[in-house]
């Protein structure tokens, strides 16, 4: 039994996670706004699979639109979804998008599901994975400006974030000595200190400690040349559009975000909230499909 969140109910969430669930006879459980799911169900002639359970999250909603109550229920949802994984509900929990500002209006100062995730779940060390069928990625740091990226890089995050990620290739998919490719922070990885010392104070420190301990691990690459023949299990970006920004240019819609060191397998699609396109029938599920189906095998595991 998996637990999906309906994320932010003006977005295109429940759009997806219906269109989605349409191709599973899986049992879930949802957790969100049962208006809002009966909207957007009559709206987009969309019926509710039979196998699901609902978990009414209640408020008022708006779609299309950034607001305070829209940020309140998404928030609301997930510390429901949370907590039936913690009691053992739900084995894997997958979450519709929410939208940020949103959710701090609402009171909510969280960067992402991934921060609210780990602090909930009460641990401090996680890894935020970009899965497709065609690469995985990772990411030292996640959602902060790039200014403050140098600062926030050091040789110990960096060794503990492998490691985490190295045992979750082992146990989610049977990759027994996963290969990773850590990319550098500056232009040609630094170009021996002429455009910037990170690589040399920090990344490769880490590497030749993680060789040390017999990972499969090379690098610093060259940001720009490393994803035209990138060969890795694993790529180690170090900020988020580094990362982000290849991956789906090569997944988009087939890309799904999972969070690892938390106590159950969490997956979430590879797109926002899309406000634009939402209760007009366009959204494209495959990326929440992809998610869901994840989420089923990792709890099998």
């Amino acid at each position: 039994m998996i637990g999906i969140t309906l994320g932010d109910p003006g977005g295109i969430g429940i759009e997806v996670t219906l269109k989605a669930l349409s191709f599973s006879d899986k049992k879930a459980i949802l957790f969100g706004n049962k208006n809002a799911l009966q909207y957007y169900s009559k709206k987009l002639n969309l019926p509710f699979p039979k196998q699901i359970e609902i978990i009414d999250i209640t408020g008022e909603f708006s779609m299309g639109r950034v607001c305070k109550e829209n940020g309140d229920i998404a928030y609301r949802s997930i510390i429901e979804g949370i907590g039936a994984c913690k009691t053992g509900i739900c084995s894997g929990l997958v979450t519709a998008p929410i939208h940020k500002k949103a959710l701090s209006l609402a009171g909510y100062n969280y960067p992402g599901h991934t921060e609210l995730l780990a602090k909930e779940c009460r641990t401090d060390k996680y890894v935020m994975m970009m899965v497709s069928d065609s690469m995985k990625v990772i990411f030292i740091t996640t959602h902060i400006p790039i200014s403050k990226v140098p600062s926030a890089l050091s040789k110990k995050l960096i060794i503990e974030k492998i490691e985490l990620t190295s045992k979750g290739l082992k146990y989610y998919w049977n990759i027994s000595n996963p290969r990773f490719g850590v990319l550098g922070l500056n232009p040609h990885a630094g170009d021996s200190g002429l455009f910037g010392r990170e690589e040399i104070e920090i990344v490769e420190p880490a590497i030749e400690e993680l060789k040390s301990r017999g990972y499969n691990i090379e690098g610093p690459f060259p940001p720009d040349t490393y994803w035209a023949m990138q060969e890795k299990d694993c790529t180690v970006a170090l900020y988020h559009d580094q990362g982000m920004i290849p991956f789906k240019l090569k997944s988009l819609w087939r890309g799904v975000n999972v969070t690892l060191g938390i106590p159950f397998p969490r997956t979430s699609p590879d797109h926002g909230t899309a406000f634009d396109i939402a209760g007009k029938g366009m959204a494209d599920q495959g990326s929440m499909k992809q998610a869901v189906e994840l989420a089923i095998l990792m709890s099998n595991v």
